[in-house]
């Protein structure tokens, strides 16, 4: 497998209304620059190319865009071009919501820098050898907390129940290493995991700065500390947040740095055991697959999304980008935590990611139960229940499609 590394940067000015919180929180400073991370990918039959972006979310007409233009520059197929992005709440509107539609002008440079990010794509690739890791990480919290009836109580609006908040959690911190084939120095590692990058907002100064939050001090200590680039990408996190979540920069920098100690740990296990995690044929495939979902007549307490306005479904995508036995998953919304657990369980795959917000921005998809229970997942949903039980069954349908896996 050769491979090659990108990042661009992303961060938009100063005075930029922020996408995470109301219609109209207006930036003031920049406390760390935004950015694209990705890889490029080629193993001699097939190639590819993962994006992840420093954002909330894409609208799905603007990720069709972005694969086209970066389709033309790079000379790849548009659909072997996976998107995701982070999630952060601190940076501009990339999505369209009833009550603010995106940044145009911010869109269309994102487009410009999308571009200029695979540009020389696979110029100078190196070939790596490609170890899959996963550590335990207990850095997530989930935010609806459940009483004995079935009824869900909304955290971040109840942070006394904070120690009675069990529910399930995605505690899995998935690693692949890229080392160089000779020397065995590392080009790049991708990290992925289920929280939402919500450290920083605290109603303050903090929730008026551009940020990337936690997974940008991650991907600096981890550059520093291994080598080569660091990608991160995002989990099934529609009902996780950080544990002390809104707490501010000290936060940010404690959780980015504890899961950067993990990373850096577990790479000289992952390189002493090289039997145990090394890919033996790191062979490539991206897979595109769709599903129908019906929006909902009535219940949702938003106005239905821009897009999909008038309409009764649609049919969304999902992709499939296959690295050896490791896949990475890109769903088209907020995927809660269960379904995403779900898809990881009845996968045959040795390692599967879930990359969130990757073909559209859809709101949550949660599973059905939760449209029982209530909370601010489902009540701001705008699809029916079993939606979430469509895609997981649609995308392990297409599981099963690949060669050589079980």
């Amino acid at each position: 497998m050769k491979i090659n590394t990108i990042r661009q940067k992303i961060t938009p000015p100063i005075g930029t209304h922020l996408a995470g919180y109301g219609q109209n929180v207006i930036s003031d400073g920049i406390h760390d620059d935004l950015c694209i991370s990705g890889l490029c990918f080629d193993d001699g039959q097939k190639q590819a190319i993962l994006l992840s972006y420093d954002l909330l979310g894409l609208d799905a007409d603007l990720v069709q865009i972005i694969r086209a233009e970066c389709s033309n520059v790079a000379r790849i197929q548009p659909e072997h071009i996976v998107l995701a992005c982070t999630h952060t709440h601190s940076g501009p509107h990339t999505r369209s919501l009833a009550i603010r539609s995106k940044d145009e002008d911010y869109s269309e440079k994102l487009v410009e820098y999308s571009k200029e990010a695979v540009a020389n794509a696979f110029d100078d690739m190196t070939t790596v050898s490609i170890y899959r890791y996963s550590a335990e990480c207990y850095e997530n919290i989930n935010r609806r907390v459940i009483t004995p009836d079935n009824t869900c109580i909304y955290l971040p609006h109840n942070k006394h129940l904070t120690p009675i908040a069990k529910g399930i959690t995605d505690t899995e911190l998935g690693i692949l290493y890229f080392l160089e084939e000779k020397t065995q120095k590392p080009v790049a590692t991708m990290v992925n995991y289920a929280a939402h990058p919500l450290t920083c907002q605290s109603d303050g100064s903090s929730s008026l700065k551009i940020t990337s939050d936690y997974p940008g001090v991650l991907r600096r200590v981890v550059e520093d500390e291994i080598g080569g680039m660091c990608i991160f990408t995002t989990g099934a996190c529609g009902d996780l947040h950080p544990k002390d979540f809104e707490t501010g920069f000290g936060r940010t920098r404690e959780m980015g740095n504890a899961m950067a100690r993990i990373v850096i740990d577990s790479f000289s296990d992952a390189r002493r055991n090289e039997d145990r995690y090394m890919m033996i044929v790191p062979q490539l495939d991206v897979r595109t697959g769709t599903v129908d979902m019906r929006f909902r007549k009535s219940g949702c307490i938003e106005g239905r999304l821009p897009l999909y306005e008038g309409m009764d479904k649609e049919t969304f995508e999902f992709q499939l980008l296959r690295i050896g036995d490791a896949c990475l998953v890109g769903v088209p919304g907020e995927l809660l935590a269960e379904p995403g657990l779900e898809i990881k369980w009845n996968s045959p795959f040795r390692k599967t990611f879930i990359l969130y917000n990757s073909t559209a921005y859809l709101s949550y998809i949660p599973h059905v139960n939760a449209y029982i229970s209530g909370g601010y997942e489902s009540e701001t949903s705008h699809i029916e229940p079993f939606s979430a039980f469509k895609l997981v069954s649609r995308i392990v349908d297409e599981f099963q499609k690949f060669d050589n896996i079980i």
